[in-house]
């Protein structure tokens, strides 16, 4: 679609009407591009006209001005470029190479695994002689039950279309001839009503098959998505990099590409330990400072064909696989038939200290991230380890865990990769942390870290040191060490015009844990674990994973100057005697106040590294504001959900009525209820409120003005301000530990016992906050909500019924409610 035309909203200058408009057209998936004059008088200059295209052509295309002289106003040209027609799922035709799981073939497979006795693997000790046997023997029946095939790759996405809608619209085609010459006003009305009874057959028809689709799925969540992506045009990048600019040249050669990259991976993570400066403290020494003594051995404990089960029960069902072709689905049909000779090799393992070799080759594709796309440093590797690796990892993962359980190893700081923790818990621990030091009247700032490549660059000698004061030793400690030794990864490349895949060599990984892996994160949450205890009283870390955060307050800005420095270069001493680089472009300082205040002149810098100073900051996804208002968050979360719409708005003539919430939930709701805890009771959140009736009035089919608060009960959909009550309360009877109920604070059991304590604030900013706003919250429930909190499933059971019931609209409504 491409609209144009005098708009009378000037492009040149950022006003009020131009968002508002780019909201609006965002909701149909279009984006403006004049951005240069389009009318010129008495020395101003506006750009009034204008020319919307799809945002799928955004940059494929040139506009530029024409001076016409038959107005005050120029012409303007654009030339559509590479405009492509896409087949089903986004691939070219061609025809590529495939194995089908199919019914018969499953059948087949189970067959001939039952009457395999294993008796290789049973009869030998060496644990790598041991794994290539199960895995030869299993591939043998693999391949045997599922051969590859040759599959074209012409897909027809209009399998709507029965011969009797092809014939119709043929018919139509001949009628539209007689219709432009004809002036019988009876044949035209014949005309429109053909064309608006063809018009529902084929809204029907796509609807069918589409519900035929989703029924006949095995994972309907999927499907639905997979449906989505394909009607609105949204099709999932083939991993294919076209080009690569390499010493200044540019190459196409895919071959030459891909080995490129893979040493390109390796690489990095050397050569930013090689620009790391020397430093006089050693690792040991801060693990020595934070933890008096080293920790107890691990226990040992045997693996158990019941644990094995389970293990492959829990893993998400996908068709994605490593080297050896073999998906976690193929692994879940199979299970039955692998569990005895899987728990012979993980014991195996496990008292030998050896993880077996051919499960550390890891395929890894190219992703790309933004900016230039022939510059390989704006591509991620994402990891393709085999689905049975993922079992042997489990295994040691859980004992790893139930080690740090029982020494309580990992410190509070660190919310990554933890049970009981989250994004939004980090994000609530680093906030409050701002609005109590604010709300005290002190100075206080963040330090916002950004590590190179942090879980390439881990040093496996320095991480296994770590892991030995920790208590992971003798057999333990073996095995971890030859989980990490010898690993080797080749980059795929998908060649689209050839419809194959090109690989590089494999080569040896020197350096990281690997990513995409059970173990990696974990691994490196030991390797991190001592940064937090480095720092002194005035100083809050907050660690998710390797984002690492600093909360400084102090008494005045001159005090503030000198911590906040004195801790820069103490986390600096850290990153270079653990080997890792901190990059001091994208680290920012960010000074906070209830309100504006003028600059006061912090200079942050390390070693004459100066890192830029900020008024806002983007903290595991939430847009952080020097005053904590919520409005840049919002700003930028508002262009997502009106592209919600505009997927909404194309789908719902043609799909089934009961899948249009699955698709709210998939493309509305997450973005939505993301944060929603931090900013949901703010002003700015009006703006998100209108969105989230536009798309329920296109879900219902309700006209712009008409009401729709009963058709979110209808739907069973919350309202943003119910929505923000539920995520609120949520959290907080999901982390009591943060509060304290009245009993608890003054040693009575009176009435309001159940209550929770709210101290003395201030800052209207704090009050609005997600703590203190959570106990007013949470202290105007019923008595009977409040009653189940001790069952969090039950509470949350009875809260969601409970506004589902009202429907509130704004947080008035909830405390007169309450009240009456």
């Amino acid at each position: 679609m491409v609209l144009c035309g005098d708009i009378n909203i000037n492009y040149l200058s950022d006003n009020d009407k131009k968002k508002k408009l780019d909201l609006l057209l965002a909701s149909y998936n279009l984006v403006s591009t004049v951005n240069f004059p389009t009318r010129s008088q008495n020395g101003s200059a506006t750009a009034i006209d204008n020319i919307f295209i799809d945002a799928s052509l955004q940059s494929n295309y040139v506009i530029y001005p024409l001076l016409n002289g038959l107005s005050d106003h120029d012409a303007q040209l654009i030339i559509l470029s590479e405009v492509k027609t896409h087949t089903k799922n986004g691939r070219v035709k061609g025809k590529k190479m495939i194995r089908k799981i199919e019914l018969a073939m499953i059948q087949d497979f189970e067959y001939k695994l039952s009457l395999e006795t294993w008796d290789s693997v049973f009869g030998s000790n060496d644990i790598n002689l041991m794994y290539n046997s199960f895995l030869s023997s299993f591939l043998r029946i693999f391949y045997s039950s599922f051969p590859l095939k040759v599959l074209s790759t012409r897909t027809n996405s209009n399998l709507w279309i029965t011969p009797g809608i092809s014939n119709s619209c043929k018919h139509k085609r001949d009628l539209y001839l007689i219709y432009r010459s004809s002036n019988d006003e009876a044949f035209k009305r014949y005309y429109r009503q053909y064309c608006k009874i063809l018009k529902n057959v084929i809204r029907e028809a796509k609807k069918k098959h589409y519900s035929r689709q989703i029924s006949k799925s095995s994972n309907k969540i999927r499907t639905i998505w997979n449906i989505t992506k394909s009607v609105t045009g949204k099709f999932a990048k083939v991993n294919s990099v076209q080009e690569l600019k390499v010493d200044g040249r540019i190459t196409k050669n895919r071959q030459y590409i891909a080995d490129f990259l893979n040493s390109f991976f390796i690489s990095v993570a050397e050569n930013n330990i090689n620009k790391s400066l020397e430093t006089n403290n050693k690792p040991l020494d801060y693990l020595r400072q934070a933890f008096d003594h080293p920790f107890p051995s691990i226990k040992y404990q045997a693996a158990t064909s019941t644990e094995i089960f389970k293990i492959i029960k829990s893993l998400t069902t996908k068709r994605s696989h490593g080297y050896d072709e073999i998906s976690v689905e193929v692994l879940k049909i199979s299970s039955p038939f692998i569990i005895s000779p899987l728990t012979y090799i993980s014991n195996k393992m496990l008292s030998a200290g050896v993880f077996p070799d051919r499960l550390k080759y890891a395929e890894i594709k190219p992703c790309y991230k933004g900016g230039c796309e022939n510059d390989p440093s704006n591509y991620r590797p994402i990891s393709l380890l085999t689905s049975f690796s993922k079992i042997f990892e489990k295994i040691v993962l859980s004992r790893l865990n139930q080690h740090i359980h029982d020494h309580n190893i990992i410190v509070n700081e660190q919310f990554g990769f933890r049970r009981q923790s989250s994004t939004a818990k980090a994000s609530y621990v680093l906030l409050n942390e701002i609005l109590e030091a604010l709300n005290k009247q002190k100075v206080v700032g963040g330090v916002f870290c950004d590590l190179k490549k942090a879980f390439d660059s881990v040093n496996h000698e320095i991480l296994l040191s770590k892991l030995q004061y920790y208590g992971i030793q003798g057999r333990f400690y073996d095995l971890i060490a030859s989980y990490l030794s010898d690993r080797h990864q080749r980059v795929l490349i998908t060649d689209i015009e050839m419809s194959n895949t090109i690989r590089s060599d494999w080569d040896i990984v020197r350096h990281g844990v690997p990513q995409g892996s059970i173990l990696g994160p974990l691994l490196f949450l030991f390797y991190i674990n001592d940064l937090s205890t480095i720092f002194n009283s005035t100083v809050k870390p907050v660690l998710f994973a390797d984002d690492t955060s600093l909360v400084i307050s102090s008494n005045n800005n001159l005090q503030y100057n000198r911590d906040v420095n004195i801790s820069f270069d103490c986390l600096n001493e850290w990153f270079k005697s653990n080997l890792l680089t901190l990059n001091f472009s994208k680290t920012k300082h960010v000074q906070f106040a209830a309100k504006s205040c003028p600059n006061t002149g912090v200079m942050v810098n390390y070693c004459n590294n100066v890192i830029p100073n900020s008024t806002e900051v983007k903290f595991l996804g939430i847009i952080v504001e020097s005053t904590c208002t919520w409005k840049a968050h919002i700003s930028q979360l508002i262009p997502k959900l009106c592209k919600a719409c505009y997927s909404m708005r194309v789908i719902k003539p043609i799909m089934p009525t009961e899948t249009l919430k699955m698709i709210y939930y998939c493309y509305f709701h997450s973005l939505l209820t993301y944060g929603i805890i931090f900013w949901g009771n703010t002003s700015f959140s009006v703006q998100i409120f209108r969105i989230q009736k536009r798309i329920i009035r296109i879900m219902s089919g309700l006209r712009a003005r008409d009401s729709c608060r009963q058709a979110f009960r209808d739907w069973g959909i919350l309202p943003l301000q119910s929505q923000y009550i539920f995520s609120l309360l949520i959290f907080v009877v999901n982390n009591k530990g943060l509060f304290h109920t009245s009993t608890q604070i003054h040693g009575l059991n009176t009435r309001r016992g159940l209550d929770l304590y709210c101290p003395q604030t201030n800052l209207t900013v704090h009050q609005k906050g997600p703590y203190c706003y959570g106990i007013k919250l949470f202290n105007c429930l019923p008595l009977k909500i409040k009653e189940v909190v001790h069952d969090n499933k039950v509470f949350r059971v009875a809260l969601n019924a409970f506004l589902h019931s009202k429907s509130f609209y704004t947080l008035d409504e909830y405390f007169g409610c309450i009240n009456e």
